[in-house]
C-alpha cells in the first residue's frame, strides 16, 4: 500500500526550509528517517555495483538478496518520514485538549499518554532498522565491490546517525510516559538497538580501513 508523504514528491529545498523554520515538524525525527533513507540508497548503489562487475560473480546471489532487503529498508525509512510528522501532530493536538472537567483531564490524559507512547514507537522502529542497515553494509564491506567500498563506509555512518537521532526522540517521549513496565521494555529495545549499530558500525569502518 502506498503511503502517503508530503515530502517525497517535492525538491530537497522545500523540506530544508521547513526543517530550518520555527514549525516543530519536520524535526529530528524525521531527520533520522532521512538519514536511515540515504543510508539504505548507498546500500543499494554498492550493491549494484558489485552486481555489474563479473569479478564478483562468485557473491551475486548474496549481494542480490541484500540488495532487494536495503531497497525494503529504503522504502520503510521514507515511510517513517512521514510516520514522525504525523505522530508529533497527534500528540500535540492531545495537549490541546480541553480540560475543564474531570472527565475531560481524563480524556486529554489517555489521548496525551497514547500520543506519547505513538510518538516513541516510530523514532524506535528507525533505530531497529537502523540496526538491519548497518548489518548489511557490514556484510556489503566484506564482499562487496572494493573501488566504492568508501560509500559503504558512508552508509554505516547514517545509520548510526538515524539510530542515535532516533534515540533522542525515543527518550524525549519516554521521559513522560507513565507505565513504568512499558518504559522499561522500550528503553530495553532502545539500548539493545544502539548497542547493535555501534558494535556493526566499527565493524564497518576495520573493514574498509584495512582495504583502504
Amino acid at each position: 500500500m502506498e503511503v502517503w508523504n508530503m515530502y517525497l514528491d517535492k525538491p530537497l529545498q522545500t523540506y530544508l526550509d521547513d526543517l530550518a523554520s520555527s514549525s516543530s515538524t519536520p524535526g529530528g525525527g524525521s531527520t533520522a528517517a532521512i538519514s536511515g533513507a540515504m543510508g539504505s540508497a548507498l546500500a543499494c548503489m554498492v550493491s549494484r555495483l558489485t552486481l555489474s562487475k563479473a569479478d564478483y560473480a562468485a557473491v551475486h546471489p548474496e549481494i542480490e538478496g541484500i540488495l532487494a532487503q536495503t531497497e525494503q529498508l529504503r522504502t520503510r525509512f521514507q515511510e517513517l518520514i512521514q510516520a514522525d510528522i504525523d505522530a508529533y501532530g497527534k500528540l500535540s493536538a492531545s495537549f490541546k485538549l480541553p480540560r475543564a472537567s474531570a472527565e475531560e483531564k481524563a480524556t486529554r490524559t489517555q489521548a496525551i499518554q497514547e500520543g506519547l507512547l505513538a510518538a516513541a514507537l516510530v523514532p524506535l522502529e528507525m533505530i531497529e532498522r537502523a540496526v538491519d542497515l548497518v548489518r548489511h553494509c557490514q556484510r556489503i564491506a566484506e564482499i562487496g565491490n572494493k573501488n566504492v567500498l568508501s560509500d559503504i563506509a558512508t552508509a554505516a555512518m547514517m545509520a548510526s546517525a538515524a539510530g542515535t537521532g532516533a534515540a533522542w526522540m525515543v527518550r524525549a517521549n519516554l521521559n513522560s510516559l507513565k507505565d513504568a513496565e512499558q518504559v522499561r521494555s522500550l528503553n530495553s529495545r532502545l539500548n539493545a538497538g544502539l548497542d547493535a549499530i555501534s558494535a556493526a558500525g566499527q565493524e564497518v569502518v576495520v573493514i574498509v580501513g584495512g582495504k583502504a
